[in-house]
């Protein structure tokens, strides 16, 4: 009986996990709409959800008053236009009304269809 209760503790542990990500992930989504990345010859301006086809957290570090993450992106301007995959570094900084994107570092940009 003990084993049945603790397989369910950890499944609804893994499932609160799970949630707590895709919500972070959905709020670095929200978050990235407006802002740009890069420079001259490789950039990318982020104008709606729609256009992070992906993005997957690759690494979190966070202290009192910086998170930094490092991102994996997939990207599409629009259906017609070309794909590309992403990865980008994503600072935030602690205000006094919460976490905000301080800068969106490009680390490297390449098309793949």
């Amino acid at each position: 009986m003990k084993h049945i209760f603790w397989l369910i503790t950890m499944m609804v542990l893994g499932t609160r996990a799970l949630s707590a990500q895709a919500v972070e992930v959905d709020q670095l989504k929200a978050d990235l709409i407006g802002q740009s990345m890069g420079g001259r010859e490789r950039c990318w301006k982020f104008q709606s959800i729609e256009q992070i086809k992906e993005l997957a957290i690759q690494e979190k570090t966070e202290n009192p008053q910086k998170r930094v993450y490092t991102i994996a992106l997939q990207l599409q301007a629009a259906k017609t236009s070309g794909k590309y995959g992403a990865k980008a570094r994503v600072e935030y900084v602690k205000t006094a009304t919460g976490w905000k994107v301080k800068h969106v570092g490009l680390l490297s940009l390449t098309k793949t269809e």
